[in-house]
C-alpha cells in the first residue's frame, strides 16, 4: 500500500515538474516573441517616421517646384510677346531694316490714334495705262500739287486677229507706280481694282485705282492725317 502511494506521489511530482518546465519554457518563448515583435514594431515605427519625413520633404519640394513653375509661367506671360505683339515687333524691325529711324517709329506710335481723320480727294482723275504698243500723252497724273506722280503699265489687248491693240487689257495684271518728289517710288501689282497708300509728310494718301474707258484707268482716294 505504501509502495503504491509512493508511486502515485512520484507520478504526481513528475507531472508537476513537467508542467512547470512546460510553463516556464512557454513563458520564455512568449517573452522572446514579444521582444521580437517589439523590435519589429520599433523598426516599423522608425520606418514610418522616416517615411513621413520623406513625404513631408517631397511635399515641400513639390510646393517649391509648383512655385517655380508659377514664377516662370508669369515671367513667360510677361516677357514673351503674343502672336499679335510678335507681328507688330516684326513690322517695326522690318521698318528699321529699311532705314526708318527708331525715333521716327516711336513718334509715329505715340501719335497713332484709333480712328482715322480723313477727307476725300477733290476729284477722280484718269490716265492712260501704258502698254507695249502705246506709251505717250496722258499716261501720268499728279496728285496733291505734284506731291505724287502716278503711272501704270499693263499688257496690250489682243484683238480677234491675234494682234496687240494700243490699249491695255483690264483683265490682266497692271503695275501702278507712285513716285514722290525725291524720286522714291512704290508700286502695287494686280488686276484692277487695286489699292495703295503713300505717305507724304504728315499726310497719308489712300488710293483706289479702277479700270476706266478704253486705254484709261481712274484713280480716286482719301487723304488722312498721318499717323
Amino acid at each position: 500500500m505504501i509502495i503504491i502511494l509512493l508511486r502515485w506521489l512520484f507520478v504526481i511530482a513528475v507531472a508537476i515538474g513537467a508542467g512547470y518546465y512546460a510553463w516556464d519554457f512557454g513563458t520564455e518563448l512568449a517573452r522572446k516573441e514579444v521582444r521580437v515583435l517589439q523590435t519589429e514594431l520599433a523598426q516599423a515605427t522608425a520606418e514610418s517616421t522616416q517615411l513621413r519625413t520623406d513625404i513631408t520633404g517631397l511635399e515641400t519640394a513639390l510646393r517649391e517646384e509648383r512655385g517655380l513653375v508659377a514664377q516662370w509661367r508669369d515671367r513667360y506671360e510677361a516677357e514673351v510677346p503674343t502672336a499679335e505683339d510678335a507681328a507688330l515687333l516684326r513690322a517695326i524691325q522690318d521698318r528699321v531694316g529699311n532705314g526708318v529711324s527708331r525715333e521716327r517709329l516711336a513718334e509715329v506710335i505715340r501719335l497713332a490714334q484709333e480712328r482715322d481723320v480723313c477727307e476725300p480727294l477733290p476729284e477722280t482723275r484718269r490716265f492712260v495705262v501704258q502698254n507695249p504698243v502705246y506709251s505717250g500723252a496722258n499716261d501720268t497724273v499728279s496728285i496733291a500739287d505734284a506731291a505724287i506722280i502716278v503711272t501704270a503699265i499693263g499688257e496690250s489687248q489682243i484683238n480677234a486677229g491675234g494682234r496687240p491693240e494700243a490699249w491695255f487689257d483690264p483683265a490682266k495684271p497692271v503695275t501702278v507706280y507712285f513716285t514722290r518728289p525725291g524720286g522714291e517710288t512704290t508700286s502695287t501689282v494686280g488686276v484692277l481694282p487695286l489699292h495703295h497708300a503713300v505717305v507724304v509728310g504728315d499726310r497719308e494718301f489712300r488710293f483706289s485705282i479702277i479700270a476706266g474707258n478704253r486705254s484709261f484707268a481712274e484713280i480716286a482716294g482719301r487723304t488722312c492725317v498721318y499717323p
